[in-house]
């Protein structure tokens, strides 16, 4: 990586990430190392843990807070063991069964200090995170996802975790009433020298961030670099068949009118062929890049590249996505 910007300079970068939990958090592992970065993270999650505690005690859902959270604890032993507490997940016994610790913690942040945000902050300070969390918004809202059909899915979770009538594809998305952009995530883009979208589910993680009020409106004021990362694979719920255009032109569509992003970063290295039969048996497929049509939707280019790794379960190569996003 370029020392200088990254080391040698008295300014390190200022890098926001807006996504959901899984796929935004594995930006962050390398990007906290070379910047001041902050996620902004969808709010909107409405199945498991967390969505058992926001229908019992009315609380926005504390899971994709969490997984970025533990991203950002700092690299070393004591902070490895808070990640692998905070991930525990109860096994058994009545009302505890399903839930992660680092969700309970969080709940009962929010209830201690009386807030969302206060308890992120709080919980931040206390784990010496390298690094912001930011909610999206403070509104409870629920995703609602238009099919093809004319049909509605309400429910951030049955959307993404639809099973039957996949021939159904999702038109749009939006929310059951207004939800207005929390104003420090929004100093924080004001403020950005880069802003990274994704990666992560397309209608139920990426977009629904642009769904708040305030969002589109302050990435088309910002004067930072707007980068999005395209996922590795389909989704057979979200985006079965789309190729790599199709999934910037949804990102320009919920973008404000003639906005686009600077840079779409695909990734064109291998997949182990392990990988690659496992997903297929769950109709996911490597996301096929179609440069030509990619190239008019972005204003400055494609970045193509090794951006994958794993051999049985598929993740973003962290490090070298840090490091495109630093060169650009």
């Amino acid at each position: 990586m370029n020392e200088k910007t990254t080391r040698g300079s008295s300014k390190r970068l200022k890098i926001i990430v807006i996504g959901g939990g899984t796929g935004v958090s594995t930006v962050l592992g390398a990007l906290k190392k070379v910047s001041d970065v902050t996620a902004i993270v969808s709010t909107m999650d409405s199945g498991g843990s967390s969505g058992r505690l926001r229908d019992e005690h009315g609380i926005l859902p504390p899971g994709d807070i969490l997984k970025c959270i533990s991203e950002l604890l700092p690299d070393d032993l004591r902070s490895t063991k808070w990640r692998d507490i905070l991930n525990y997940r109860f096994r058994k016994g009545k009302g505890l069964e399903g839930h992660s610790l680092g969700n309970l913690l969080l709940a009962a942040a929010y209830d201690w200090e009386g807030g969302t945000n206060f308890g992120i902050d709080a919980v931040s300070w206390l784990l010496n995170l390298q690094g912001r969390v930011l909610p999206v918004t403070l509104n409870d809202v629920q995703l609602i996802a238009k099919l093809s059909d004319g049909s509605d899915i309400e429910g951030e979770t049955k959307i993404d975790l639809r099973k039957d009538d996949l021939y159904r594809r999702i038109e749009y998305i939006y929310t059951s009433r207004r939800a207005q952009i929390y104003k420090p995530a929004l100093e924080a883009i004001q403020k950005a020298d880069k802003v990274v979208i994704g990666p992560g589910s397309l209608f139920t993680s990426v977009l629904p961030n642009f769904l708040v009020e305030g969002l589109p409106e302050a990435l088309a004021e910002t004067t930072a670099q707007k980068i999005y990362v395209c996922n590795l694979v389909t989704d057979p719920s979200e985006t079965d068949g789309y190729k790599a255009s199709d999934f910037i032109d949804k990102v320009n569509e919920y973008c404000q009118e003639g906005e686009l992003m600077d840079h779409m970063i695909v990734n064109t290295g291998p997949i182990s062929e392990v990988a690659r039969r496992m997903y297929e048996t769950e109709r996911k497929f490597p996301v096929e890049l179609d440069m030509a049509d990619c190239e008019k939707k972005v204003k400055k280019g494609v970045i193509t590249g090794s951006y994958c790794k794993g051999k049985t379960i598929l993740r973003h190569d962290s490090a070298r996505l840090a490091q495109t996003i630093l060169e650009l």
